[in-house]
């Protein structure tokens, strides 16, 4: 039986916008989602100075309540509310955006210039009092001859 893949993807693009969207959690009283429509107004409020226990008060006088008992919102529960909120958004667009690929190096096309020492240090400073300057070559023999007489046999 062979596939063809057009209609395989069309057919299950077509079956997922058919079934329910999956709901985060389990609805009792709604205060998710009444939060949710209403965070933008939360967050200019905010920035107006109004506390979140207002806030919170306001938002019970219309009708926002929590648990059970449906009792009005709390100041601590709306806040909790809308982290959960926050959270949920961040991850949802982590989810979406573009993902990064650790996996994939990039090479330069090619190397924009050759190093090279400063002009500082290519030329031999010249010391006019004092032993004369040694370079790295002469440092090193200088430092061998003095090793040689700590490892002399006898």
């Amino acid at each position: 039986m062979t596939l063809d893949p057009k209609k395989l993807r069309r057919d299950a693009k077509r079956r997922q916008l058919a079934q329910p969207q999956p709901a985060i959690g389990r609805k009792t009283t709604g205060a998710t989602d009444a939060i949710r429509a209403a965070l933008p107004m939360i967050y200019e409020l905010r920035r107006d100075g109004i506390s979140w226990p207002a806030i919170a008060k306001a938002l019970g006088d219309q009708g926002v309540v929590q648990g059970k008992d449906r009792t009005p919102l709390t100041t601590n529960r709306l806040t909790a509310l809308v982290r959960q909120i926050e959270v949920q958004e961040a991850k949802k667009a982590r989810k979406s955006g573009k993902r990064d690929r650790t996996d994939v190096t990039t090479h330069p096309v090619k190397p924009t210039r050759k190093l090279s020492l400063s002009p500082d240090l290519a030329t031999r400073p010249v010391a006019s009092d004092g032993p004369p300057v040694l370079d790295e070559d002469e440092l090193r023999r200088t430092a061998f001859e003095k090793l040689q007489t700590v490892f002399k046999k006898e």
